[in-house]
């Protein structure tokens, strides 16, 4: 599904800039509300934690490109309903 969202942010245009714009706001609420997930990674020979966006938002995102649904709701209300996984 992430295939989906990346063909719509290479494609650019209104659809594109919309899809970045939700990613972002996503990532920031997300990241206030504790919903990013954590994952440990090796910086040279210091083991770090990393903050990554649910594979889960990413296939919901799919789902309203693929119903049209991202054309016709506003970018914050998409983010609230990804946010409360709905969708």
């Amino acid at each position: 599904m992430a295939d989906v969202v990346l063909r719509a942010i290479a494609a650019g245009g209104r659809r594109g800039s919309k899809l970045a714009d939700i990613i972002c706001q996503l990532v920031v609420k997300g990241g206030e509300l504790g919903e990013l997930h954590q994952y440990p990674y090796l910086d040279g020979d210091e083991w770090k934690v990393g903050k990554c966006m649910p594979r889960a938002w990413l296939d919901r995102l799919a789902k309203a490109i693929e119903t049209g649904a991202i054309d016709v709701v506003s970018s914050g209300r998409i983010v609230e309903i990804l946010l409360q996984g709905q969708g």
